[in-house]
């Protein structure tokens, strides 16, 4: 198997399909995005691509699924010129600054809001909305008793025990959070079969307060009261839930596409620690999954993909010469997955989880 910079990870349904019919947009009715801060700038060259040329010229509706930094990315696939809007979130999203190193979780949150009102513009948020193609579905989280409090001392001790009891259950995150998603289209498209969910109907009015929930990460930035359209309450990141996907929602019928920044999935916040939570091949069977391999990655500057650690790791200047050099180089990855889509040989790069060779096509892109 030729290197390369791009890993194809594929459950058993969607490589067989790819197998049969090659790789091509028609095969996919959803498109998923993970939370995960600026993880996502080592695959923002891989969403130019996917809008600019995979998707291009799409007529047949496709739901997206995204929380945290996943729904900023989808909002742009939705507005009526994606590429210039992903440019214009990319730009604000590497170039925020603070006074300090610490900033408060109000001026994180102000800082937030002000990126996504530049992407959207004056009638961005009327193109999500309306878009018939792109059916939006943003997933945020409304805390329950002491979670939907902005007071330290109250939400702290609260956020311990709901992780502590993630632990011994993912079902017990019900009794701390509910699950909110506000789509696009007269009804959700995506449906979660797994703790407590609502539905709410995104209106032009909701859309940046519901976006900007998505990846509203307790203690560090504020919550977003009261969301118009929707129930009364403090909503949160919803990576709290759904931090990668546990990839068992219902969906219109087809594969899945996941643009991902890792070979690897972890359902929701607190399992990131949690080793034996990572999502199994069954739960992979019509996913394709599209990452940087392990070898790009340790390639990259400090051999990592950026994380909100580098506001207090690195200088202003020093983070966003570093973020805007990763952009730069994971046009490597974009560039070696428009090959494979275009050589019509994707079957030889796939990697399908859980066959005899998964081991063995990991260890190699490990070691290229």
């Amino acid at each position: 198997m030729k290197n390369s910079n791009c890993i194809l990870l594929a459950g058993a349904n969607a490589a067989r399909r790819i197998r049969e019919e090659g790789l091509h947009q028609g095969q996919f009715s959803t498109l998923v995005g993970a939370s995960g801060g600026p993880k996502w700038l080592v695959i923002s060259q891989l969403d130019r691509v996917l809008m600019g040329e995979f998707f291009k010229g799409r007529r047949d509706p496709i739901a997206t699924l995204g929380s945290s930094i996943g729904s900023f990315r989808n909002m742009c696939y939705a507005m009526e010129r994606p590429l210039a809007a992903l440019e214009r979130l990319e730009h604000g999203y590497i170039h925020q600054a603070y006074a300090s190193k610490k900033p408060t979780p109000l001026e994180i949150t102000i800082a937030g809001e002000r990126i996504l009102l530049d992407v959207l513009g004056e009638g961005g948020a009327e193109e999500v909305v309306s878009n018939p193609l792109w059916q939006s579905h943003f997933v945020t989280v409304r805390g329950r008793g002491p979670l939907a409090s902005e007071k330290r001392t109250l939400l702290a001790p609260a956020l311990f025990a709901s992780a502590l009891a993630n632990a011994l259950s993912r079902h017990s995150l019900s009794a701390f959070w509910e699950r909110v998603v506000f789509h696009s289209g007269g009804e959700a498209a995506v449906q979660f079969g797994n703790l407590s969910t609502v539905n709410t109907a995104l209106s032009a009015d909701n859309v940046c307060a519901a976006v900007l929930a998505s990846g509203s990460i307790p203690l560090v930035m504020a919550g977003v009261q009261n969301p118009a359209g929707a129930p009364q309450g403090n909503y949160r990141d919803g990576g709290i839930t759904d931090y990668h996907f546990d990839l068992r929602f219902r969906h219109p019928q087809g594969l899945v596409l996941y643009p991902h920044f890792f070979p690897f999935m972890v359902p929701g916040w607190f399992d990131k620690g949690l080793s034996w939570r990572r999502v199994r091949g069954d739960a992979m069977q019509s996913t394709l999954v599209l990452a940087p391999s392990p070898a790009f990655v340790a390639k990259l500057p400090y051999g990592k993909i950026p994380d909100r650690n580098d506001f207090y790791r690195l200088a202003p200047d020093e983070r966003i010469h570093y973020w805007k050099r990763v952009v730069d180089l994971s046009k490597q990855v974009a560039d070696d997955f428009y090959e494979i889509w275009q050589s019509d040989r994707a079957a030889d790069y796939l990697i399908e989880v859980g066959s005899d060779e998964t081991p063995h096509k990991l260890q190699q892109v490990r070691a290229a």
